[in-house]
């Protein structure tokens, strides 16, 4: 391990003052509750977003003193480099008994740094240090030798590593620009923005595992009579405060094809790829413990971990849709799945959770995922290496195919000897610029989603959540503005987009309805619009959360070693068609651009039909396809069918749903005015 053995404290005294002069808002019954445990040495790494350092024209100049240091290369990897911390000095670990609450007084400094270029000059961070963010319960502030602030770091993961070791670790960090930094790039309107991760690791105080004031260790069951398991998402914002900086959603890079070489898009180009991703919060608001293990990390502890006896965990995705001017929905992104690896079990009050950090996240607990962190970074601030292809988990059960997956492809337990070449593009949601920008944009809404797929969850829909976005293209970069409903004064909306385009329930025109089948969840809507010459206009909006038609490798049937062949959605969905009426102006809208695999469609024998040709382009888990058609007949009530690849490959049954579609067609002759 890189961590020397412990020295000496020094500078306690003065961190205790520090920490006065750095939280004056802090109340006094707060304070007086709290002690505080010190950390000092250790390691700091930085690593930035090499794209983000060529929108800015920021350029590492050198690095004197650095243990470690990784050039990055826009497109394909990160730029990290890694310094010593001294051991003189110390940074306050608050805590009240064995729970951490907070980052106080004092620093860890660095006799080294790095010294930055930019167009107006230079920034020395030689000899800079590490101190508490005094606007947030758990952030950092990165300063230069005279004191001056030039980066900030929040949404942190934290604890004692283990809880029982000296060792304290804030990583996967995200580092943003102070005001200092962006005054200095003539840019003052660029403070807050994020251009990469930090991350450190500091001995911690020997003997704070005496009684009340040792770490926390919690307990709660897995399950039992009249428990349940339920993750929420949360909003983290400034006035709660504890991660640092509000949860947001960014755009990290743009690309031109072939991705991951390094061609970054122009103030011209219309074709490149937009990378965008989210901070990420969540509560447990269940009565169950709910297991948060890292993948491996059952065969690195030789032991089987509860409740599953394997490395069972969360996942993440996200996906952005656009509603255009005339109201039609579209879902023109998809990430990959993020794994989540841990938790920090924050406690937001005294009342909630007190629990250490670590593979289990306990009832009143919170956890959060920085944005980098959620960019698969692994920059140095960061280990971790954590998205991967959707079609590995089943969604409806939350169970990860390990073996073949792309971690472990051998199915031997543990990740590949040679991991498989990566770049910043692989796994990320990437949306093609042209659907960002005019004519599609114009008088069109875009929607962020983004939503955790949690084991033995009992509420799904809670777990979702989604932001109103603008991008905006400036020269050769975007941004992402988050949109604010002034009616609620806020831009955080639980559950998922397709609920707000058509709200559940029915009325004449519009219905949203839910089917659950033991495969999974579907949401199917319909808007129904009234058109000139007595026409209609039909849209459906299918939305596959989690149904999934899973074939599994005889093999390799169960886990921990379940193998995964496949793992699709739907393949035809049906709109029935009164007699007499007609269909026309026939749609279809998936995520891609590609026209060579939209579903067929056509009217025929009573009915609109659309069929995924050779099911190449299935309806699949996490997403919405859009279907559309005129006619001539009013809304009524109607039965709507939906085929599975099951339904293809094994016989079953097609499903139905009650929804709205044409209904009997008008009589022409009274609706000319004859008798």
């Amino acid at each position: 391990m890189w961590i020397a053995a412990a020295a000496p404290v020094a500078g306690a005294d003065e961190a205790r003052a520090l920490q006065d002069a750095l939280m004056p808002s802090r109340s006094p019954s707060t304070v007086t509750t709290e002690r505080a445990w010190l950390a000092w040495g250790g390691e700091v790494s930085f690593g930035f977003n090499p794209d983000a350092l060529v929108a800015l024209g920021v350029q590492i100049n050198a690095s004197p003193g650095a243990v470690a240091r990784s050039p990055g290369e826009p497109g394909r990897r990160y730029d990290t480099t890694t310094f010593p911390l001294l051991d003189g000095g110390a940074l306050e670990i608050l805590h009240r008994g064995g729970g951490v609450t907070g980052i106080g007084g004092g620093e860890l400094r660095s006799g080294a740094g790095l010294v930055l270029r930019h167009a107006n000059g230079t920034i020395d961070l030689r000899g800079f240090a590490l101190r508490a963010n005094p606007s947030a319960r758990v952030g950092i502030v990165v300063v230069d030798a005279h004191g001056t602030v030039w980066f900030t770091a929040d949404h942190a993961h934290y604890g004692f590593d283990p809880p029982t070791a000296d060792i304290f670790s804030m990583t996967d960090m995200n580092l943003r620009l102070s005001a200092a930094f962006a005054q200095a790039l003539g840019k003052p309107e660029l403070a807050g923005l994020p251009i990469g991760g930090l991350g450190f690791r500091a001995h911690a105080q020997p003997d704070r595992g005496n009684g009340a004031e040792s770490p926390a260790v919690c307990s709660a069951p897995f399950s039992g009579s009249g428990l349940v398991t339920d993750i929420q998402m949360i909003y983290d914002d400034a006035a709660h405060g504890w991660t640092g900086f509000n949860d947001s959603v960014y755009a990290r890079r743009c690309g031109l094809p072939p991705l991951g070489t390094g061609g970054a898009c122009t103030a011209t180009s219309t074709t490149g790829e937009v990378v965008i991703d989210p901070d990420s919060s969540l509560r447990n608001v269940g009565t169950t413990a709910v297991a948060w293990y890292d993948k491996f990390n059952n065969a690195a502890a030789g032991v089987p971990q509860p409740p599953y006896n394997n490395d069972q965990h969360p996942y993440l995705i996200w996906n952005l849709y656009r509603v255009d001017a005339s109201g039609r929905i579209r879902q023109i992104g998809a990430s990959a799945v993020k794994h989540a690896f841990m938790t920090v079990n924050w406690s937001r009050t005294s009342a909630d959770c007190g629990c250490d950090s670590g593979h289990i996240i306990y009832p009143t607990c919170e956890d959060t995922y920085s944005l980098g962190n959620n960019d698969n970074q692994a920059d140095g601030s960061s280990t971790q290496n954590n998205l991967a292809p959707r079609s590995e988990v089943i969604p409806y059960s939350g169970v990860w195919g390990r073996c073949g997956s792309m971690w472990d492809p051998d199915c031997n337990g543990h990740g590949p000897d040679t991991p498989a070449p990566e770049n910043l593009y692989m796994h990320r949601m990437r949306v093609s610029e042209s659907d960002l920008m005019a004519p599609l944009a114009t008088g069109a809404r875009y929607f962020f989603e983004y939503w955790y797929v949690v084991r033995d969850d009992v509420n799904i829909y809670n777990t979702m959540a989604y932001r109103e976005i603008r991008p905006q293209k400036n020269g050769a970069s975007w941004s992402i503005a988050l949109v604010g409903d002034t009616a609620a004064d806020h831009d955080f909306f639980p559950g998922p987009v397709v609920n707000r385009w058509a709200a559940p329930g029915t009325t004449a025109t519009s219905a949203n309805t839910e089917l659950v089948t033991p495969r999974g969840r579907v949401r199917v809507a319909v808007r129904a619009t009234a058109l000139p010459a007595g026409q209609w206009r039909y849209e459906y909006a299918v939305m596959n959360f989690d149904y999934a038609h899973v074939r599994v490798d005889p093999a390799h049937p169960a886990e921990p070693n379940l193998k995964l062949v496949s793992n699709h959605g739907f393949v035809r969905f049906t709109v029935p068609l009164p007699a007499g009426a007609t269909a026309s102006a026939l749609r279809f809208d998936d995520i891609d651009n590609d026209a060579g695999n939209d579903w067929t469609a056509g009217a025929s024998a009573g009915a609109v039909t659309w069929s995924s040709a050779g099911s190449a382009n299935p309806l699949d888990w996490g997403t919405l396809y859009h279907f559309e058609f005129t006619s001539g007949a009013a809304p009524a009530a109607a039965t709507l069918g939906l085929v599975a690849a099951a339904t293809v490959t094994e016989g079953e049954l097609p499903y139905t749903i009650s929804l709205l579609g044409p209904g009997t067609m008008p009589d022409r002759v009274f609706s000319n005015g004859f008798e």
